[in-house]
């Protein structure tokens, strides 16, 4: 009995946890919206393009935080 709780306590302590906070969003909206600034400057067509997926991230944020984090993630690794 003792090993099963083991190997259970394992498993939930080896399973991450990916969840998007409302907090976490914002924040990867804010760095996005900073990085974009710095963007149009050098590149506006690209800037455009980003933008457009920006306005996506922020409609998904009221019904799938997570989409819109890992859209968020996608712009940011774009952006660098």
């Amino acid at each position: 009995m003792k090993a099963y709780f083991l190997a259970a306590a394992l498993i939930v302590a080896a399973t991450p946890s990916f969840a998007c906070t409302a907090e976490e969003a914002t924040a990867k909206a804010t760095e996005v919206s900073q990085k974009m600034q710095d963007l149009a400057s050098k590149d506006p067509q690209k800037a455009a393009e980003i933008a457009q997926k920006a306005s996506s991230a922020q409609a998904q944020i009221a019904t799938d935080l997570e989409g819109a984090c890992k859209l968020y993630d996608d712009m940011l690794s774009e952006l660098n």
